[in-house]
């Protein structure tokens, strides 16, 4: 598996997720601070199961992943982050790119968790076979996610029918 966590060094710097309608398929872009480019594939169908996940739900039962305050204040956090992140710049290509999937993005098949319950909870995204990604499952990065994913199935127009939970908040709530 390939790793990219949150250290200096490997830092996720720009993400990117588009619509390209000759592959009716959304192009996962992740590119790290030392010029690591992760590229994958998003069908319909992984994307209609990732959706729920990025918001903490079981993607076939709709049951929360976290205890009921857990996933009240990581929903804050994800509303938060929403709003204050960069989405109107372009994405930059880097200069000297270096691909550790390959230049060909892998065709996403699999979701699973790693440590779901602690602080370092990790969401691991996979082709059927070969090296997949593992991402950090915390609301700094769901909640850019989420805006990005959007963003990209507006384009995509496939009415996955999931428009309540990609509604970016327009101020955050707080708990009582």
């Amino acid at each position: 598996m390939t790793i990219i966590e949150p250290d200096m060094s490997d830092k996720i710097n720009q993400i990117q997720a588009s619509y390209h309608p000759a592959e009716d398929r959304i192009l996962l872009n992740i590119k790290t601070l030392n010029e690591q480019v992760y590229l994958a594939w998003i069908t319909r169908r992984f994307m209609k199961i990732f959706i729920p996940v990025l918001h903490g739900q079981h993607p076939t039962s709709g049951q929360s992943l976290f205890d009921e305050k857990k996933a009240q204040l990581a929903q804050i956090e994800k509303q938060q982050t929403q709003l204050l992140g960069d989405f109107e710049s372009e994405y930059q290509k880097p200069e000297n790119p270096n691909y550790p999937l390959g230049e060909s993005p892998i065709l996403l098949a699999k979701i699973t968790f790693k440590d779901i319950y602690s602080d370092q909870a990790q969401l691991i995204l996979e082709p059927e076979k070969g090296q997949g990604i593992i991402l950090p499952y915390h609301a700094d990065l769901l909640g850019p996610l989420i805006k990005i994913f959007a963003q990209a199935l507006d384009s995509a127009e496939w009415a996955l029918e999931l428009d309540p939970i990609l509604e970016v908040p327009q101020e955050t709530t707080r708990l009582q």
